[in-house]
């Protein structure tokens, strides 16, 4: 593959050259950690984003998505459920995140979406107490929510909204079963309508053809988010998906490359599943071009030590953003 930074840079790759990157030789991807490392230093230079969440509401799932074992619909997961934590202990999960190194915090809740006044009160609260202690930039990952909602959200001090197309328009169906694609970008348009920053990915590994992992990587670029937030699929016991083990650590790599050469300006996140897919490979995620990554815990699974994740990036002589609150897009 004969890539440059002139030929790449601003408009990205074509679907063309991203499928030949995934076909391509272990020796031809370490080729190209030279020009996605350009690429990432370009825009972001040698900062690191840290992320971090709180399962703020788990299980009991209306929803049917097959690598999720939060859904009502796979009875034998053996997940922990528990209804919605109160504002005073989100806030206290923040603040812990904040001292950990995170830049941004991110309130994730199971269901399709949140419109009940009582939680959506709980929500209001806890944001606006996170931005009143930390300087952490307030998310939400709370489904498929009305615009009047994410209005709500915005005034109480949500900066970004966290929504996953989870993957390729032409193997959504197979995966989520209860709600659609265009479901999926609605709440995207809707977010980016009251000025929210969208952050926007889903999840590999579940299945999809090389040629769907292109489609999925363009469907993302077409939306347009701020960041894009990779995930790599760790099958859970008792999901539809609990025998889908297909991701090698090099086919992680290549897909976190055609991201960074596809959308060579956008936040790249690599997050969920990361530890179990890449083992002993994650530190090469730098040189494949993301420049975020979460620290703790994820919804459901145990994530690496915070610590752990800190010193890898400062092995790689990259430096972490300091976290400083940014106020609402205008």
């Amino acid at each position: 593959m004969n890539l440059s930074l002139e030929a790449v840079d601003p408009q990205g790759i074509s679907p063309e050259t991203a499928l030949e990157i995934l076909k391509a030789s272990p020796e031809e991807i370490y080729s190209l950690f030279p020009l996605t490392s350009q690429l990432r230093e370009k825009y972001f230079g040698k900062k690191v984003k840290l992320c971090s969440i709180v399962n703020a509401k788990s299980g009991h799932c209306s929803e049917s998505c097959g690598f999720c074992p939060q859904s009502a619909h796979f009875k034998e997961t053996n997940v922990e459920t528990y209804p919605l934590m109160d504002a005073d202990k989100i806030a206290h999960v923040a603040e812990d995140s904040w001292k950990n190194g995170s830049n941004e915090f991110s309130i994730v809740t199971s269901g399709y979406g949140m419109e009940d006044g009582e939680e959506l009160a709980v929500i209001e609260e806890a944001l606006q107490q996170i931005t009143a202690k930390t300087e952490l930039d307030p998310c939400a990952s709370l489904g498929i929510v009305s615009i009047e909602t994410l209005r709500r959200l915005k005034e109480a001090g949500l900066v970004n909204y966290h929504h996953n197309i989870e993957t390729a328009r032409s193997f959504h169906g197979e995966i989520v079963k209860t709600h659609s694609f265009e479901e999926e970008l609605q709440v995207i348009r809707n977010a980016k309508e009251v000025g929210l920053n969208v952050c926007a990915g889903g999840i590999f590994g579940m299945g999809e053809t090389l040629e769907q992992r292109v489609e999925f990587v363009f469907e993302v670029k077409k939306i347009d988010p701020a960041s894009f937030p990779i995930n790599f699929l760790n099958p859970r016991p008792g999901t539809p998906l609990e025998n889908c083990k297909e991701l090698t650590p090099l086919d992680c790599l290549k897909i976190i490359a055609i991201s960074r050469l596809a959308m060579p300006a956008k936040d790249i996140f690599v997050l969920g599943g990361r530890e179990v897919n890449l083992r002993e490979l994650q530190s090469l995620i730098f040189l494949a071009g993301a420049n975020g990554t979460m620290v703790g815990n994820y919804l459901t699974t145990a994530g690496r030590a915070p610590d752990e994740t800190v010193r890898m990036i400062h092995d790689l002589g990259l430096e972490i953003v300091a976290a400083h609150h940014v106020p609402n897009p205008s």
